[in-house]
Formats: structure tokens, sequence, C-alpha cells
């Protein structure tokens, strides 16, 4: 019956699936790095966009705080003027409206034309509003703004902005007025703060929109403060809030809409305006009157269309030296892993021919040794034949035959003639002693002839042309076979075996590529043990399964050991320990126990304490069917 047999794996072919396996990864490393490096350029450029739109913002606050800041030290300046205006005092003192309002005209029209002054209130000491310079005929109502408020408390000037009855901001510095050490009354100027808004547009590059809530303003007075301005609104354009002033011609849907989400304390804001295709990235910021209230909000717009196209630019112009440079470089990649292919496959081949001359040398040198045994044996059978006795016997039968006629009266009277019998009967003695040795010796002969035969007959039992076939065997068998092969030379340097199996099934492999990690294995431990200090010279051989489906087989010596850094360089090719070495050995069992779907490892405690090498692999490989031949 022919054995079943399945062609398994050949070493090239564990490669053959390498450049795909690598290349996949270069490809992906690669793409990874490239996309990472994109991802961060464009992350940089966006932090960038992001950075100096918060700088615009923080500086346009900045700068409305500087100008408000200036605005109110020149109204101070101002009012401390107007004060001390003797004619004003006699006036105000003589309750002379109509003097006081001639007098103090010409100084509002001159502020108005010079600083923008849009207020000029005189207020009695019941803050009764005694004359608005700016619209006299409006007089007589009681003022309740903050800045008044605290001008009385704290009895010096405040100063501050408001939102005026019409829905404007507008910035109000009122001071306490003082004539000879007395508390006469209240001078106020203001400006609206309008004027600001085309002022921070144009020096930080940015749109301005400024919004109040509705609930602090009533619709009719707003109304008919655009009037009066002569200005443009629409109160219903939005939910919850009214644009009081813009530097942006149109505001954009995509602006309104996320007003109307009521999300803008503090917030970033960006919106992209469809019908002129401008992206807009800025930020909103609480607007807040002197008492510190709440009204609206800035809101600061930075037109990013020219940096966001410049950014897309240079991310397509990444993308494509990116993948410019991923080409060139998987070339490169795929010309470098298929030499390399080539090179692995051919010192995988180099490695298993090795392995297979290393399995030969042991044949010839364990047959070597036995030949040696013969040698002995049939020298000492020469020398035997050559010394023997039996030339002695040869002179007394040439004594014999001379007295031939006269034997009795020789032996009986002769002194020569009496020796005879004696001399005949130790030469049979010696005889037959010869004949002992040289028996033991031809038995010996015969029996290291029978094991050369045994030696070879194993080699030639696995040594088939089935290399790259999986077969159904006993690995105990297998693993006597080997012990056969290298068993003269153990004898020879009394190194003894000791088994340790278990009960195990048959296993379905390459057998002689399992035979070649034994033979290799077991060469491996001789050497360790004749290289020691160790009167004792023991190998100990373990095959055991190891769960359901893979076996353990332990090959371990009392011999020199390890050091711990070499326990994993002894399986490199060309490493070796021993002087007569060549690193092909081991490393050979290793790439076969790969092969056979295995691992090989080594174990020791260090020099002099031995080694254990544990190969492990499955009971079948995987995708190994049997099929008759």
């Amino acid at each position: 019956m022919n054995t079943p047999q399945h062609r398994l794996t050949q070493p090239a072919r564990l490669y053959q699936n390498l450049n795909l396996r690598i290349l996949i990864s270069v490809v992906a490393a690669m793409m990874l790095i490239i996309g990472c490096g994109l991802w961060m350029l464009y992350w940089q450029e966006q932090q960038s966009i992001n950075a100096d739109v918060t700088a615009r913002v923080e500086g346009a606050c900045q700068v409305l705080d500087n100008n408000l800041n200036e605005d109110t030290n020149a109204l101070n300046g101002f009012l401390q003027l107007i004060s001390r205006n003797e004619n004003l005092q006699d006036a105000w003192l003589d309750q002379n409206r109509e003097e006081l309002l001639r007098l103090a005209l010409p100084i509002y029209q001159q502020l108005h034309a010079s600083n923008r002054v849009t207020h000029f209130y005189f207020i009695n000491l019941d803050r009764t509003c005694a004359l608005r310079v700016h619209r006299p005929s409006d007089s007589g109502d009681t003022i309740k703004r903050h800045t008044l408020q605290q001008a009385a408390d704290r009895a010096q000037s405040s100063s501050g902005i408001e939102l005026g009855k019409y829905g404007h901001f507008t910035l109000r510095v009122v001071s306490p007025w003082i004539v000879d050490g007395q508390l006469v009354g209240y001078i106020e100027l203001g400006e609206e703060i309008e004027h600001i808004t085309p002022q921070l547009s144009k020096s930080m590059g940015v749109e301005v929109v400024i919004t109040i809530e509705k609930e602090h303003l009533n619709r009719g007075h707003w109304e008919t403060g655009l009037k009066i301005l002569e200005r443009r609104g629409d109160w219903s354009q939005l939910s919850k809030l009214v644009i009081i002033d813009k530097t942006i011609e149109h505001v954009p849907a995509a602006l309104t809409s996320l007003i109307n989400t009521g999300n803008l304390d503090n917030t970033t804001v960006t919106f992209t305006e469809h019908t002129t295709r401008k992206i807009y990235h800025g930020g909103s910021v609480p607007l807040k009157d002197v008492s510190d209230q709440q009204v609206g909000h800035l809101i600061i717009l930075r037109d990013i269309s020219t940096q966001t196209a410049a950014l897309h630019k240079m991310a397509g112009l990444l993308l494509l030296v990116g993948c410019i440079v991923g080409t060139a470089l998987f070339s490169i990649c795929l010309l470098y892993i298929s030499a390399l292919r080539k090179t692995s496959c051919q010192l995988i081949e180099t490695a298993h021919q090795s392995g297979k001359a290393e399995i030969a040398t042991s044949v010839l040198h364990n047959v070597g040794n036995v030949l040696n045994s013969v040698n002995v044996s049939a020298s000492l059978i020469q020398n035997n034949v050559t010394n023997s006795s039996s030339k002695n016997l040869g002179k007394a039968v040439e004594v014999i035959e001379h007295h031939l006629t006269d034997l009795g009266e020789f032996v009986t009277n002769d002194e020569r003639g009496k020796h005879l019998p004696r001399f005949l009967i130790d030469v049979s003695e010696e005889l037959s002693t010869e004949e002992d040795e040289i028996l033991d010796e031809i038995n010996s002969l015969i029996r290291n002839i029978d094991h050369i035969r045994t030696i070879v007959e194993a080699q030639q039992k696995h040594a088939k042309d089935n290399e790259g076939f999986v077969e159904k065997f006993s690995v105990i068998e297998l693993m006597e076979d080997a012990i056969n092969i290298n068993l003269a030379s153990m004898e020879r340097h009394s190194v003894k075996i000791q088994r340790n199996y278990s009960g195990i099934d048959r296993i379905v492999t390459n057998k002689q590529l399992l035979l070649q990690v034994f033979i290799n294995l077991i060469n491996n431990a001789k050497y360790a043990c004749l290289e020691s200090n160790h009167q004792e010279h023991q190998i100990t051989l373990g095959i055991q399964p190891l769960g359901k489906d893979r076996v353990m087989i332990k090959i371990e010596d009392n011999g020199m050991g390890i050091d711990r850094e070499n326990l994993t360089k002894i399986f490199a090719h060309g490493f070796t320990t021993r002087q007569e070495g060549h690193g092909f050995g081991l490393h050979s069992a290793a790439l076969a126990a790969t092969e056979l779907g295995g691992s090989l490892v080594a174990n020791s405690e260090g020099p002099g304490t031995g080694a254990i090498f544990i190969l492990e692999i499955p009971y079948r490989p995987t995708g190994a069917k049997l099929c008759k031949t």
C-alpha cells in the first residue's frame, strides 16, 4: 500500500506572499505618514488662521477700549474747561436758561465739529434736565442714568457707555459742577460711538457688527432714532436682537441664522456667504454698559477666503508631492523587497541544504565511528592469526613425523620426547583461547557491520524523494531513528539517552523535515555534553501532547549551557559557539520548525547548567490533506 502523502509548502513558497504582505504594510505606513504630515500642515495653517482671527478679535476689543478711554479723557478735559467758565457759572446761578443756551451752544457746535460730541447737558441737583444744548426743546425730564447716579454718589466725575433712548450706544461723561466750593449741579458730555466701528474695521482688517437685545429697546423710540439720525434698520431681521451698526454691506443669511441660535457669548463664528462664496471666521464678545449689564454683542468677522484658498492649494500641492514621493518609495521598496525575497529564499534553501549536509555528516561520522571499531576488530583478528600458536603445533608435527617409526621409544626414553605431550596440551589450550578471542572479534565485527547497516537503513528510510510531502507516522519511532543515526557516536563518548515518552497519536507532517530537526538537536546536545566538564553525559528526550492539536518535543542535556544573551542568537544563520561549528544546524532546525507550522525555543540557566530545546508542532499543519499517490 502506498503511503498517503500531500505536498507541503516549500521554503520558497513560504515567501510567495512576502511582496504583498510587506508592500501592503509599507503602503499603509507611507499613506499614514503622508496623511499625518498633510493633516499636520493643514492643522498648523488652520491654527495660524484661527490665531490670526483671535488676535484680531482681541485687538479689536483693545482698540475699542483704547478709543473709549481716549475719548473719555478728552471729554473730561472739556468738562473741566466748561465748569470753570465764569459766564456759564453766572448764567446757571441766575437761572437764566436763555443766556445759558446762548453761551453753551457755540461750545457744543465747536465740540461736535472737532470731537464728535453729540450730547451736552446741564442737570439740576434734583437730577432734572435743565438744558439739552444739543436739543434745547427737550428738557425738564428726570435723568436716571447710571453715570449720573455714580457721579452723585461719588461726588466725582463718572463715565461709561450707555444705551440711549433711541437704541444707540453713547459714551457719557458726567461731572459734578462745583462753584465757590458748592455743588450747584451736573454737566454731561456724550458722544455716540458709531464712529469707532469704521475705525475698528479699517485698523484691524475686519468687519464689525453690533447687535442689541430687543428687551432693552422700545421699537417706536428705536425707529424714531433711525429717522432722526437718517439711518436704516430692520427690527424684524433678527428674532431677539437688532443690528444697530455694521461695516459689512449686506449681513449674510448664514450670519443671521447663527445669531438667531442665541449661542454667541464668547464663541467662535464661522460661516460661508453662499452668494459671494466668501468665508468668514471670527468671534463674538458680550457688549456691556457702564452698569455691567449685557445689552448686546460685538461681532468681529475676518474674511479668510484668500487664506483658505491658499491653504487648499497648499494641501493639494502637498498631496501631489506626497503621491509622487509615495510612488517613488513604493517602487524602490518593490525592487528592494523583490531582491530581499529572492535572497531570503536562497538563504532558506542554503540553510536546508546545510541541515541536510549536517545529517549526512552525522551519518558519515557515525559510520566512521563504527568503521573504526571494525578496523580494530580486523586488526586484532589479523594479529591473532599472525601470532597464532598453530606455528608451534607445526613444529611438533615435524618432530612426530621424524620419529614416526620409534614414536613410543622417543616419547618414553628421549628427553625431548618426554616434553612432547605437555607441549601439545599447552598448544591446544592456546589455540582454544585464540579461537575464542577470534570468535569474539568476529562477533563484534558482525555487530558493527550490522550497526552500519542500521544507520544506513535509517537514513535511507527517510531519504526518499518525498521532500515537501506530509505523511502520517509515529513521532516516537521517528525519534528512535534519529537516535540510531547518532547512537554509535554517543556510545563511543559514553553519552546516555533517557526517554520520557507519553502516549501520543500519530501525527501528519513532513517526515523528512522533522527528522532533520531531531538529528540536528540530538547532535547539538551531544556536542554540548562533550564540551562540558561533567563526568557523566546525559541527554533526556521527551515527547508529550500539548493540548488537543499540538505536540511538544523536549531535547535536554546536562552540557555546557547557554549564555542568556545567546538564547536567541544561536538560531541566527552562521552563529556558533563551537570552534569547529559553522552555525547551520540550529538555524536550519528553526526554519524547519517554522515551515512545519511550529516553533523552536531554547532555555538555559547559564553556562554549565545544561540546556533544553523545546519544539512544538501541530498534529496536522493547517491546510495539509493526505492523498493517495
